[in-house]
């Protein structure tokens, strides 16, 4: 692989990380709740601070993600790419086709999810001025539940698939990373932003970034690998002047000059 190709690598990877972020960013927006903000669920999925949330939020969070999703395919694409070029045997192309499946279904399920899980407040807030609050927080429930068998298996085909293989991965060696590495994957952040929400607020909010923050560390370690590929390449050599090169006469330095050519 060339200096060049190795350059173009890293551009992709990075149009990945920006798209985490814009992700990061796009659940902060929507999900983030005031101090006040505690215990306010109605149901499994409900929630009463909803009814409070400006609704320039929830859409500027659906563009912040649909700005990311086109992002996060160049950039996974490019870390299957990564995968499948250092697959030494038939277990390591099963992982790069498996992981290649994981991003694919990344790339819908932050489409579908979260279009779907930006609505529930929106839905929320159009029946609560005609019904009782209680009322509308079991329509809004009873709409999310319709919905929870893909919702399930998106995230079970994105998140899991890709936390499994990113495991396997590093633990055989095929991405030259440290063991930290294991912790690149998304199930593992979403369960220390998990963890984080426990802590008292604001800090608390680090919650809803967490998956997002997962696929981030994905393209991290596809840097870190690309990096040290980057290392091994034989540098260029510059090439020496053969011995027997000579000067070039010029006749107009010297116009009487009477040049006679060998």
């Amino acid at each position: 692989m060339t200096a060049e190709m190795m350059k173009k690598r890293k551009c992709r990877l990075m149009l990945g990380m920006l798209a985490a972020v814009l992700m990061m960013l796009g659940d902060l927006i929507w999900r983030a709740r005031g101090a006040g903000a505690i215990d306010t669920a109605l149901g499994a999925f409900a929630d009463k601070a909803w009814l409070d949330m400006s609704t320039w939020r929830f859409v500027v969070s659906n563009i912040l993600f649909a700005a990311a999703v086109p992002l996060y395919y160049i950039g996974f694409t490019e870390m299957y790419h990564i995968i499948r070029d250092r697959a030494r045997d038939k277990t390591d192309r099963i992982l790069s086709k498996l992981f290649r499946f994981g991003m694919l279904a990344a790339t819908m399920a932050f489409i579908f999810i979260h279009t779907l899980c930006v609505n529930m407040p929106l839905i929320m807030q159009g029946i609560a001025p005609y019904v009782s609050v209680e009322k509308a927080a079991e329509i809004t429930n009873n709409i999310m539940m319709l919905n929870i068998v893909p919702t399930v298996a998106y995230f079970l085909a994105a998140d899991g698939v890709l936390t499994v293989v990113m495991v396997i991965l590093v633990w055989r060696r095929t991405l030259p990373l440290n063991r930290v590495a294991l912790l690149c994957n998304p199930l593992f952040a979403a369960g220390v932003g998990m963890i984080l929400g426990m802590l008292p607020w604001p800090m608390n909010q680090i919650n809803y970034m967490g998956e997002a923050c997962g696929h981030l560390l994905i393209t991290v370690a596809g840097m870190i690998t690309v990096m040290k590929d980057e290392k091994q390449m034989p540098k260029p050599r510059r090439k020496k002047p053969a011995e027997d090169d000579r000067p070039i006469l010029n006749l107009d330095d010297e116009p009487d000059a009477d040049a006679t050519v060998i």
